[in-house]
């Protein structure tokens, strides 16, 4: 049976196929994205090209890119053809008559270079603190924010820091919850959730929600009631499990 971490390794492989890496080509391989901690397919592949690029230059690596299709003017010395663009097999064939080796060389090269991206990726899950934290006026998310607080050795003081913004792009009534899920490489000590309710009425209910899908959140069974602070919930959880979704729910 194949866990996770296999098919991550698959995965890598199969994206050297067709047009090799590519930000719609990543977007399908939902175990690679998982593991670069993002659903967005343009921030995934910058961070791969980023992790990528952080490899000392070497055969393996180069042709690893060659296969990928990336900085393919560089390697080849001219413009790629089109079948070089779009076939994995002239890539690599092409490649190899310039360095005066065989392909069959170059897919070894290629598949050492992708164990070694695949353990990369794996090596660097985040195991620290999750922030989730919501701004709501009435009846709408004003916007979320996702904070990643990395732990040190010990696991028991912030290293370093940071965070995403997302702001709701309508003035649209929003829906009355706050959902979220990790990724499900990653291992995190804790998840706090944090909703601050910014005018008042404040909610007469507010729950936090554990659930393993959408469908349960809805249904709300395992639920706990919250105490409004200052107009602000907040829920924390330790060692959160990465096949739950974890949500704040209010009533007015």
């Amino acid at each position: 049976m194949d866990t996770d971490a296999d098919k991550v390794l698959l995965e890598l492989k199969k994206l050297r196929e067709g047009a090799g890496l590519t930000i719609d080509r990543l977007q399908r391989s939902g175990t690679v994205m998982s593991a670069l901690g993002t659903s967005d397919p343009q921030e995934g592949y910058s961070r791969l090209l980023g992790v990528l690029n952080d490899f000392a230059p070497s055969e393996h690596v180069q042709a690893l890119f060659v296969d990928y299709g990336l900085e393919l003017r560089q390697w080849l010395g001219r413009e790629p053809t089109l079948r070089e663009r779009h076939w994995l097999g002239d890539r690599r064939s092409t490649f190899a008559s310039l360095i005066g080796r065989d392909v069959k060389t170059l897919a070894r090269w290629s598949n050492a270079a992708v164990a070694e991206l695949h353990g990369k990726l794996l090596a660097d899950q985040f195991s620290g603190d999750l922030i989730v934290m919501a701004a709501v006026d009435g009846d709408h998310i004003a916007g979320c924010t996702l904070v990643q607080q990395e732990l040190d050795q010990r696991g028991e003081r912030v290293s370093s820091s940071s965070s995403l913004n997302y702001d709701n792009p309508t003035d649209a009534p929003s829906m009355p919850c706050l959902i979220y899920g990790f990724p499900r490489d990653w291992q995190p000590a804790s998840l706090t959730l944090v909703v601050a309710f910014r005018q008042e009425p404040h909610p007469s209910k507010v729950w936090a929600i554990v659930a393993p899908s959408f469908f349960d959140v809805s249904f709300g069974e395992e639920r706990y009631e919250l105490t409004l602070d200052k107009g602000t919930a907040t829920c924390k959880i330790m060692k959160p499990r990465r096949d739950r979704l974890y949500a704040v729910w209010w009533r007015f």
